[in-house]
């Protein structure tokens, strides 16, 4: 697996700033569909990691246009492993479901309990506990309002939505650091994302 590739396929797009808004605006729709967006992008790069090749999917021109679970499947076949490929299966789901069904407007209870289970899993596989994992959010005056965990009531199914695309996007990242095969030193700190949550 070639890294490099991984993360300039990765970061094409610009990473934080979706992140951000799809954490910042007030809408479940449109942060599932930033999410959506942010991890097509990732399983495309796990591809192109696999196979040597940037441009495997084109550019804007020439874009090889492959339905995202398709996509899932592909990277599931090069490794991706099975708890992470559940979570992104989930998110394609409720992209479906609130893209194509106008009475669907929020994100349900039951889609966050699912992916927090199966990436709950996975983390424990590699030593974390997804109950310890949060992200604080400040006022544009650095001052906390509100810690959003996967585990809290009061959190917001879309912050958490957003949460769990983060330790998603962070354990594929560590994966692929691992699995490097050229002279990189697998330091990835120039793609440490940090997002502050403004309110």
């Amino acid at each position: 697996m070639d890294a490099r590739i991984f993360m300039e396929h990765y970061s094409g797009i610009d990473i934080g700033n979706l992140l951000t808004k799809a954490a910042t605006v007030d809408d479940d729709i449109g942060t599932t569909l930033r999410v959506h967006l942010l991890c097509e992008r990732l399983i495309e790069a796990w591809i192109c990691a696999h196979c040597g090749c940037q441009n495997l999917f084109g550019g804007e021109k020439d874009r090889v246009k492959i339905e995202s679970d398709s996509k899932i499947a592909l990277a599931a076949n090069l490794g991706l492993p099975k708890q992470i490929v559940k979570t992104l299966k989930t998110i394609n789901s409720l992209r479906n479901d609130i893209a194509h069904n106008s009475d669907k407007q929020g994100i349900p209870d039951g889609r966050i309990q699912s992916m927090t289970a199966t990436m709950g899993e996975y983390l424990t596989s590699v030593g974390k506990d997804i109950s310890k994992q949060g992200v604080l959010i400040n006022t544009k005056d650095g001052n906390p309002i509100e810690t959003v965990t996967l585990t809290a009531d009061s959190s917001k199914n879309r912050l958490k939505l957003c949460l769990i695309f983060a330790l998603t996007m962070d354990e594929i990242i560590k994966i692929v650091a691992s699995k490097h095969s050229g002279g990189w030193d697998n330091n990835f700190t120039v793609y440490d994302y940090n997002v502050q949550l403004n309110s």
